[in-house]
Order: structure tokens, then sequence, then C-alpha cells
């Protein structure tokens, strides 16, 4: 698994495990929505700046974000699609 890829599964585990959307992360890391969903697909290649953002965001050093997956961990499930009800 590519560095990049690794990074876009733990960030898309880590979030959805927080109960966060893509828009949310975005915000609280001052990155925007649509690089936040180019990195949990692994299509983009963040900067170390970057993924130090996001990781601040959600709580957890970069270490987590970087740490390969166990062989034959499930991918991470998206959270339900749709807007979230008015808190």
């Amino acid at each position: 698994m590519e560095a990049r890829q690794i990074v876009g599964w733990n960030l898309r585990r880590i979030r959805a495990e927080k109960g966060l959307t893509i828009e949310e992360l975005g915000h609280e890391a001052g990155v925007d929505a649509s690089s936040v969903a180019r990195i949990e697909r692994g299509t983009a290649n963040p900067s170390i700046g970057v993924i130090e953002k996001l990781g601040r965001a959600l709580g957890v050093s970069l270490v987590q974000l970087l740490t390969e997956p166990e062989a034959g961990e499930v991918p991470p499930k998206p959270l339900p699609a749709g807007r979230r009800k008015a808190r």
C-alpha cells in the first residue's frame, strides 16, 4: 500500500470513528473539504503540513495517520449520506 493510501485509509477511519463529516474536518483543520475527500480516496499527495493539520483537528498523532493497516483489516465504512439533523 502506498503512503498516500495509508494516510487516506487512516484519515477516513478516524474521522468516521469520531462521527465527523468531511466538511467538519476540513473546517476544523483549515483544509478545503474537497482536498480532504481526495486525501481519503488516496488520489491526493498531501504535504506533511496538511497531514499535521488534519491530525491536530482529529486529536491524533502523525504516527496514527501513517501506520499501515493490519493485513486483512476491513476498510472503514463511510458515514450515512445526506445532511445531518440540526443540533
